[in-house]
């Protein structure tokens, strides 16, 4: 995989029409109080018509406009800082909630980051038009076959040709490996795949710009909540801050 992941927000609901294309605002919070709950889906390729490049060691924190902890001289921002922000990760079915910001040593959450992940799976695109196994076909590259009896897996061909008089007897069901069949070759594909720790999908999918089919691309994307908690000794202002994912890719 070589392209780069494509993310995308979305502020409330997973519909197309709600993608975060300008500032976040949690409007006026008082001292001693808590802002308003935001639902965000943070998506990897959503509707992409090819595979990108997952997204690895996912995580969320908050940071200051500059990129930093918030406790620069001259640029102090207090959310940043003093760890005000705090995520649940909806997606992994959190109950609790984690601050974010700075950390530090003495904090809740000294690292001031949290994992971001998802129980999701992403089922692959080709899996719904997969032609059924028939004997003595000719088979064009790049064609997906599936079983006659169905195994969570489908087969692209690799090297055309015509297939054999007789279905294989033993189907690989490990992801990637070779299927000879008559002068046909295949490359096992597994239909559903869920995302490791901290990782966001990149396959391609049919995701509805209203989010009505998501869960066919549930490895592509997570889901969290967030609020600020603005303690008694805040100061008056405003708080410019960044919300932050960080990832890496290969």
């Amino acid at each position: 995989m070589t392209n780069h992941p494509q993310v995308s927000w979305y502020e409330g609901a997973n519909t197309k029409s709600s993608e975060v294309k300008n500032t976040v605002n949690y409007d006026t919070v008082d001292a001693d109080s808590q802002s308003q709950i935001k639902v965000f889906y943070i998506w990897n390729n959503r509707g992409g018509t090819e595979d990108v490049s997952k997204m690895e060691e996912v995580v969320f924190t908050t940071r200051d406009r500059q990129g930093g902890d918030g406790s620069a001289q001259g640029n102090v921002i207090e959310a940043v800082r003093d760890n005000w922000f705090n995520v649940r990760v909806d997606s992994l079915n959190e109950t609790g909630w984690t601050p974010v910001g700075k950390g530090g040593v003495g904090t809740a959450n000294p690292p001031g980051t949290k994992d971001l992940g998802t129980t999701g799976t992403t089922t692959n695109v080709n899996a719904e038009t997969a032609q059924v196994w028939s004997a003595s076909k000719f088979l064009t590259l790049d064609t997906y076959v599936q079983p006659t009896v169905a195994n969570g897996f489908i087969y692209k061909v690799t090297k055309a040709g015509t297939t054999d008089g007789t279905e294989p007897t033993s189907w690989v069901k490990v992801e990637g490996n070779p299927v000879l069949d008559g002068t046909v070759e295949y490359m096992a594909i597994q239909i559903e795949k869920k995302p490791n720790a901290k990782e966001i999908l990149g396959f391609a999918n049919n995701t509805d710009v209203n989010g009505g089919n998501a869960d066919l691309a549930g490895g592509n994307f997570v889901q969290i909540s967030v609020f600020a908690d603005v303690p008694i000794t805040a100061s008056a202002g405003k708080n410019l801050l960044i919300q932050r994912v960080s990832y890496r890719y290969v």
